[in-house]
């Protein structure tokens, strides 16, 4: 099994960066039930724990997540009407496990489902049946059709901050006894680019290529070459303070005519670690180092790559 799977969050303590959400669904639960929500929409960017919190919301109502009441539909797969009928028509029968107090339907990416099924799914979304819940996931949830949208409870999920997605990260290698510094979580959470399931491919990465943190990185953002990993390589040395003159000094040495697909690629990388930074600090720091690669080579590139990341080097 995955470290994705085998340590994700079985409880509301165990989510980092949810708060809002995790303090919204632990409030509903404590009504009875049938004084509770019947129909959630959670929204939210891919990889932030939709479906996460939707089995550990599943699991606290007494339905497990891995029983046969509970149902996951992929709308991206089954979006047609017949489809959808199918599962309408049994969503009022009595939960079929001993061990289960409800039935729940996940239906994930839900705003891919065909309009003729959304529209089928109005009915049983006002009138719920009894001992069942409905859940809709979905990354674009402008893209559901109104009517649907306005018999939903929205859950909000934000994508995690680093902070949150470090302290996840060290969370999960304590429990998967896997020894890694925090310089190497910080590379790896950076390389994650917000997304927490992405973030645990990479430890995962880590895990198996023996604690090298620029392996996990280049397997985990299929860089398959090696320009493609010593430029990831090259883009890190750009923001770490420590890093030494060798790094580029190597660099050059080695490639020759790939110069500006890579300066491309250092204002890629440096524009997600503004976008994903909460610390200010850090922040003006970034926009300073980006300003060194902002202008376009029109001759001398080699020389015009060399001087840019030489400027970026004095600022760090």
């Amino acid at each position: 099994m995955s470290i994705y799977n085998e340590y994700r969050p079985k409880t509301f303590d165990e989510v980092y960066g949810q708060d809002d959400a995790v303090k919204l669904l632990s409030s509903i639960l404590e009504l009875p039930f049938e004084k509770r929500p019947k129909v959630f929409l959670m929204s939210g960017p891919s990889g932030s724990g939709k479906t996460c919190l939707a089995h550990i919301y599943a699991r606290k109502m007494g339905c497990p997540p891995e029983g046969i009441d509970f149902r996951t539909l992929d709308a991206s797969k089954d979006r047609g009407i017949d489809r959808i009928r199918a599962e309408i028509e049994i969503m009022g029968a009595n939960p079929m496990s001993r061990d289960a107090d409800c039935r729940v339907w996940l239906f994930d990416e839900c705003h891919q489902l065909l309009t003729p099924s959304q529209e089928a799914l109005l009915k049983s979304c006002e009138d719920v049946p009894y001992k069942t819940t409905i859940i809709f996931a979905t990354t674009e949830p402008g893209k559901m059709g109104k009517a649907l949208k306005s018999r939903c409870k929205t859950i909000t999920v934000n994508a995690l901050s680093n902070r949150d997605m470090a302290l996840n990260m060290q969370a999960v290698a304590k429990r998967a006894s896997i020894r890694i510094s925090p310089d190497d979580i910080k590379a790896l959470v950076l390389a994650s680019d917000g997304n927490t399931r992405t973030s645990m491919q990479l430890l995962e990465n880590y895990m198996l290529n023996g604690g090298d943190v620029e392996k996990a990185i280049a397997a985990g953002t299929g860089a398959d070459s090696a320009l493609e990993a010593d430029t990831y390589a090259l883009c890190r040395a750009v923001i770490n303070k420590s890093a030494k003159w060798d790094t580029v000094k190597s660099f050059m040495a080695k490639y020759k005519g790939q110069y500006e697909p890579v300066r491309q690629s250092i204002l890629g990388y440096l524009k997600s670690c503004i976008l994903n930074s909460n610390n200010a600090r850090d922040r003006q720091r970034f926009i300073l180092l980006i300003e060194c690669f902002l202008n376009p080579f029109y001759a001398n590139e080699e020389a015009g790559l060399v001087y840019m990341l030489a400027n970026a080097w004095e600022i760090k």
